[in-house]
């Protein structure tokens, strides 16, 4: 993901997690791609935290254009240490994004970010999280002096259902606040 379990970013603690670094949401996020990790020693390129937001980094697209609120909200246990299957037990990831433009924020980011790791360094690899492929293809963490190849991921994601929704702006919320009967 390029994250510990904690939050913390592995830009900012690459070698163990940090776990007040995590809940500090100011550090958390003081870090560049770009400037301070070029070549994904760090951070690879193959992480869903990059691709998902590539911050300084020379991709596709102006990143300025396809930023977006994003927040995720866990519901249900942890699955247990050291178990791999599903045990039927209800939990997942609930996902939300804010956004102005729909096209140019979270479809661009899925269908280009998400499922191009050329724009990444990352060869024909999609995402591990969400990129659409099912186990075709494996991923390259850059590392001295040989890059390691990391064999593919099968799907763990399942997506159970979406919606896109209207959120009108704060001056249509003051003009709704000024209607009399």
């Amino acid at each position: 993901m390029g994250r510990w379990r904690s939050g913390a970013p592995l830009a900012l603690a690459p070698q163990h997690d940090d776990p007040a670094l995590g809940a500090d949401p100011h550090r958390g996020n003081t870090f560049l791609y770009e400037q301070d990790d070029p070549t994904g020693f760090t951070t690879p390129g193959c992480c869903h935290i990059r691709r998902a937001n590539p911050r300084d980094s020379s991709v596709a697209g102006e990143v300025r254009l396809h930023r977006m609120i994003r927040r995720g909200a866990v519901y249900g246990p942890p699955l247990p240490e050291g178990m791999l299957e599903d045990d039927g037990v209800d939990r997942g990831l609930m996902f939300a994004f804010i956004g102005a433009h729909l096209g140019r924020q979270f479809e661009f980011v899925q269908s280009e970010w998400m499922n191009d790791g050329v724009l990444f360094g990352a060869g024909n690899a999609t995402d591990p999280v969400v990129g659409s492929a099912d186990g075709e293809t494996g991923y390259t963490i850059p590392r001295r002096p040989v890059r390691r190849r990391l064999a593919p991921l099968p799907r763990f994601v399942v997506t159970r259902g979406g919606e896109y929704c209207f959120l009108p702006s704060l001056s249509a919320l003051r003009w709704l606040g000024d209607l009399r009967d």
